[in-house]
């Protein structure tokens, strides 16, 4: 095995490179997927109290709302939620973190109601 490993990194050489990187990156994703999906199937990390520091997107993921219900709600275009947090958000708005945090958990209460149908 080690010979034919040799053989083939000496005739193809970059070839042989590519081909490593690509695996080195699909077990890179793979580790961060299973690791992703892991987080999120333990129910401690689901409806948590909404802090200053989330991002809309776990926020998002935590209590089940889809970007394009949360984004609109929180004033956000497509993609634009990438560096902002719930602090910023609330602070922008002129309202307490408290009242956004009421809002968004109305949001996700007729998200539900909405897939309970």
């Amino acid at each position: 095995m080690k010979d034919r490993i040799s053989r083939i990194w000496k005739r193809h050489p970059v070839l042989a490179a590519l081909f490593a990187l690509a695996v080195i990156a699909m077990v890179g994703f793979g580790i961060r997927t299973v690791s992703f999906w892991l987080y999120w199937q333990n129910p401690d990390h689901h409806e948590q109290p909404i802090e200053a520091w989330m991002p809309p997107r776990y926020v998002g993921m935590s209590y089940g709302i889809p970007p394009e219900i949360l984004g609109p709600l929180l004033g956000l275009a497509p993609g634009e939620d990438r560096h902002i947090t719930m602090g910023q958000i609330a602070s922008e708005r002129g309202q307490s973190l408290e009242d956004l945090a009421a809002e968004i958990k109305a949001a996700a209460d007729a998200t539900r109601a909405a897939g309970d149908r």
